[in-house]
């Protein structure tokens, strides 16, 4: 069985809520690397997308 720090580079995980979206970039063996919030609206959406690009820039 291959393992997922095999597969990616990091993990990047959301959790919604009703105005804001809060994200946590992990590396492959489960270490926090930075977390962030942002609103749940467009430009929020754009900015989780670009803190994912920024702290796991490869496999994800």
């Amino acid at each position: 069985m291959t393992m997922l720090a095999e597969q990616v580079d990091g993990v990047i995980g959301v959790h919604t809520h009703r105005d804001t979206l809060a994200a946590a970039a992990v590396s492959p063996i489960g270490a926090v690397l930075e977390t962030t919030d942002a609103p749940a609206h467009g430009r929020g959406y754009q900015r989780l997308l670009d803190f994912a690009r920024s702290h796991v820039p490869g496999r994800r």
